[in-house]
């Protein structure tokens, strides 16, 4: 195998939705003693949680999104806002040393990565060969043969995600399982594949300045949902192998001060927003592109 290093762009994220509730925007001052402040992400940050609050909160509820600032942590911690929903769980990690009150009190979402193919149909078991250099190729089917060459996001994340997602797929096996959320979990390496069980060649994605060359000339492709979208391909239709949502490290996460632990407002909010209907929501909104992290 091989890995060129590389770059993988991520593009921006989905315009957010009205409002039919008691939901105020921008302002962080607090508009009473009740009412939750909560710093928001952009994009389907902010749908995931306007859905949430006008669908599936007791009525009335009073909650106050605003656009978290780059200080979010800190201001929270502060007790200058209550919650923040605007990171994936390893970037709050990362950053936590720094605001050692904060916790994870809701696992949301996931932007699945998923393995795409214009030569091929599926990831079923298989005897064909590709690119084997000695012999002929021998291919018999539409399956993913032996051989066949796949790209991976190049930066740490994309290509230890990557890497999960052959995994899932049992097309390689890995020296660990995947959901680990330690450091070395998370930027695992090519080092880390035990046995290529399709005996694959990896790159790394360079650029995606020519994303649909690379899609159309190599074997295979793992793509997230947005690059996928500029080739016209859906995840839940076009995919040979999905990231799983549930059990996901890079899951989206709300994230409260312990000096809240308890209040039935951000008790309310978490199940909320781990429930079978924001799932549902997930499900019809982004079909595909945006997975639930609890089963």
């Amino acid at each position: 195998m091989r890995r060129i290093l590389a770059g993988l762009l991520v593009l921006a994220g989905l315009a957010a939705c009205g409002s039919r509730t008691d939901v105020t925007y921008q302002s962080t001052t607090r508009a009473d003693a009740d009412t939750l402040l909560v710093y928001v992400g952009p994009g389907d940050y902010r749908e995931i949680l306007q859905y949430a609050v006008d669908h599936l909160l007791p009525q009335p509820a009073k909650v106050q999104l605003a656009d978290a600032p780059t200080n979010a942590g800190q201001k929270v911690e502060a007790g200058d806002a209550d919650l923040v929903f605007d990171q994936e769980g390893p970037a709050f990690e990362a950053g936590r040393a720094a605001f050692p009150s904060l916790n994870v009190v809701a696992k949301v979402n996931v932007i699945p990565y998923a393995l795409y193919s214009s030569k091929w149909k599926d990831v079923t078991e298989t005897q064909s060969w590709v690119n084997a250099g000695i012999v002929e190729d021998e291919v018999h089917g539409e399956s993913l043969p032996h051989g066949s060459k796949v790209v991976l996001p190049g930066d740490d994340e994309g290509f230890a995600r990557g890497l999960y997602l052959l995994q899932s797929a049992k097309l390689v096996r890995l020296d660990r399982p995947f959901g680990g959320t330690a450091p070395m979990d998370l930027s695992i390496t090519e080092a880390n594949v035990k046995d290529s069980l399709r005996h694959l060649s990896l790159l790394g994605l360079h650029s995606d300045v020519h994303l649909r060359e690379v899609y159309q000339q190599y074997d295979a492709i793992v793509l997230n949902p947005r690059q996928a979208a500029t080739l016209g391909l859906n995840p839940a239709k076009d995919a040979l192998a999905v990231e799983p949502g549930p059990g996901n490290p890079w899951a989206h996460v709300l994230v409260a001060p312990s000096r809240l632990a308890g209040d039935p407002r951000v008790l309310a909010l978490a199940h909320a927003l781990e429930s079978p209907e924001l799932a549902e929501f997930l499900k019809t909104r982004y079909p595909g592109a945006n997975l639930p992290a609890t089963p």
